[in-house]
């Protein structure tokens, strides 16, 4: 497995490294989303609730959005003990580039697998990377982003299961 790696993916795992270093240095660059604060409060009651310290989540006004993606940026920032908002805010961007990174990868496998070719690849690996909205998005948006990257994982596991 360490020589597919290094050999095959050597191209597709410089891109992804490149664009990790792109967005340690742009995430300071975008500001909080309207969803930001809704969605991380939704967590920390959650989180509250189940942790036994918070009201019931009926009485939440957001008890209907999902925090299968919330909780564990939750869990991150309390684990590392930031709590400075804006270092909280970073260390979510950072988190969500490095799941839209991590659908890169995936992104880049199928097409690998599909094509056998590593320059179509790395080509499609460029379109998903590249593209204005979703790069914008892979620091803030935390639904459509955490849902794109499972999608392609998902997909990879079917091609790989049939």
């Amino acid at each position: 497995m360490a020589g597919f790696v290094t050999a095959r993916c050597a191209p597709a795992v410089a891109v992804l490294a490149l664009f990790a270093a792109v967005g340690v240095a742009v995430r300071d660059d975008y500001g909080v989303s309207p969803d930001e604060l809704p969605s991380r409060e939704t967590a920390v009651v959650a989180a509250d609730h189940v942790l036994g310290d918070g009201p019931p989540l009926t009485d939440h006004i957001n008890r209907y959005y999902g925090i299968s993606f919330e909780a564990p940026l939750l869990l991150a920032e309390r684990l590392l003990g930031v709590t400075d908002s804006r270092d909280v805010h970073l260390l979510r961007y950072l988190l969500r580039h490095l799941l839209f990174l991590t659908g890169g990868l995936f992104c880049w496998l199928l097409a690998h697998r599909l094509c056998g070719d590593r320059r179509l690849a790395l080509f499609a690996l460029l379109l998903y990377l590249l593209h204005p909205r979703l790069y914008a998005h892979s620091f803030f948006n935390s639904k459509d982003i955490p849902f794109l990257a499972m999608f392609m994982i998902a997909l990879w596991l079917v091609e790989r299961a049939f």
